[in-house]
């Protein structure tokens, strides 16, 4: 009898480990699967508890780190009861593999040990990144990032993510103008994560990238393994959210439901993007929502003696020899991006090595000039008014007439100040002679009024950034 009992005890603890075994199968990629759980097996399963033993104590840390949440519910599902699920090291030939006849069928895998190492060494790291080894530059690190007032409270707060990811604030929203350092410090954040914590999966991804995922997805009728790909991410990195569509409804649905899964099972979530996201007026408020709910972070353009110091930092890193003076010429004529003053350096070495001669202040000016050219871009002051006309229903002619109807004149005001925006390089009197006006005044209170209207007015807010994004998805560099 006790025989009897002790062979149906044998036989339940097997059916139990296949069943359990198989959910794991079936619920993480088979890449990974036969990596770290090829070798597991079963030392003992009773009413209260199931242990897992391997011989390998860097696949058990691994699991712990990473899959420890989904054993416990899938024993739990198995069971249909609390399962304490505890990992042991043991020896291989002193254990009962009971897992061999439910492993995948796949053979000619390397020593577990292996490929551990190597999907964790430095020189191979990106492998174990999946999708996000197509977009992270590893030359993108914390200490190749030039703190200064403008952008030194963003630094600490992705640096404190990195340093204690889950644990810091969660999620965080990076923002600010471009060229300005968001996508060098998420990817700093992923690369510092993959050194200090190599068992925890990060996803860096472009949101043009994720939309494209899942439209793939959609496609193929593959939504069950997209939705693993990122649900099963430790740390999840989205750049540039501003760039999802509006009419891109299925899009944000999976976004929505992506972060919720993810925030409520306390994964570091981190997103950038262009603006506040209360002026992310191409996505759904309860999206937005969640972003406002974690930590808002912005960088604004780093001033003149931060200038300087990138410049100096980069021409160290490119072993080129520039005077002072050159330095705090190209700092002081490019202002508004960080991008901008690297590509001022590369085209100086350019041109000093194929004059063969050393980099000097003509040489420079030349540089800068040729630099304002390319930032030029092509539209028009009737282009900026068709926006304003298709969006508010004020006719182009009303809109440059005399007309003082509410209506019109907020037409008007946001003309103008669309026109500064988007053609920084006209002066306020060339704005003013624009609209048929000679006092430039005038455009300096429409703009006041905008700005003002801007912050208290969550509806115009949208409108206004949507023409904005009109006109300068319209643009074209000369």
């Amino acid at each position: 009898m006790l025989g009897s009992s002790n062979h149906d005890h044998i036989n339940l603890e097997s059916e139990r480990w296949s069943q359990f075994y198989g959910k794991l199968q079936k619920e993480i990629p088979s890449q990974f699967f036969d990596i770290f759980f090829n070798d597991i097996r079963p030392l003992e399963w009773n009413e209260d508890k199931l242990i897992i033993a391997s011989s390998d104590g860097k696949i058990l840390s691994h699991i712990k780190n990473r899959y420890m949440n989904l054993l416990t519910t899938f024993a739990r599902e198995v069971a249909h009861k609390d399962i304490d699920v505890q990992l042991k090291i043991s020896d291989k030939k002193n254990s009962v593999n009971a897992s061999s006849k439910y492993r995948s069928k796949k053979q000619g895998i390397p020593d577990q040990f292996n490929i551990f190492e190597e999907e964790h060494s430095s020189d191979s790291r990106m492998n174990h990144r999946e999708s996000s080894k197509n977009y992270i530059n590893t030359n993108y690190t914390f200490e190749r990032f030039v703190k200064g007032p403008s952008n030194e409270y963003a630094y600490m707060a992705v640096l404190g993510a990195a340093q204690n990811p889950k644990k810091f604030h969660n999620p965080l929203y990076l923002f600010g103008g471009v060229g300005l350092g968001k996508t060098h410090l998420m990817m700093a954040m992923a690369n510092y994560i993959a050194e200090h914590y190599p068992w925890m999966k990060v996803l860096y991804v472009p949101s043009e990238a994720f939309q494209n995922d899942i439209v793939e997805a959609a496609q193929k009728k593959t939504g069950l393994g997209y939705q693993a790909k990122y649900r099963n991410a430790d740390v999840l990195l989205i750049d540039d959210i501003q760039f999802i569509s509006e009419r891109a409804d299925y899009t944000q649905e999976q976004i929505f439901h992506i972060f919720n899964h993810l925030y409520q099972n306390n994964k570091q979530i981190v997103i950038s993007g262009d603006r506040p996201p209360q002026q992310l007026a191409t996505l759904k408020d309860r999206l937005i929502s969640r972003f406002q709910s974690g930590l808002i972070v912005d960088i604004k353009p780093p001033n003149l003696e931060t200038r300087e110091a990138i410049l100096i930092k980069k021409s160290l890193e490119m072993e080129l020899k520039v005077p002072k003076e050159v330095l705090r010429f190209i700092a002081t004529h490019e202002k508004s991006q960080v991008r901008l003053l690297e590509a001022a350096l590369i085209k100086l070495k350019f041109s000093s090595e194929m004059r063969k001669k050393e980099v000097d202040m003509s040489m420079a000016n030349e540089i800068v000039k040729e630099i304002s050219r390319e930032q030029k871009v092509n539209i028009s002051v009737d282009d900026v008014l068709m926006e304003v006309s298709s969006e508010s229903g004020v006719k182009p002619d009303h809109i440059l007439g005399k007309s003082r109807i509410e209506s019109v004149v907020w037409a008007r005001h946001i003309a103008m100040y669309l026109v500064r925006k988007v053609m920084p390089e006209l002066t306020l009197l060339n704005v003013a002679n624009a609209f048929g006006r000679n006092d430039h005044t005038t455009v300096m209170n429409a703009e006041k009024k905008v700005k003002i209207k801007l912050d208290s007015d969550v509806k115009f807010s949208e409108m206004v950034d949507r023409i904005y994004e009109i006109l300068i998805s319209k643009t074209k560099k000369t």
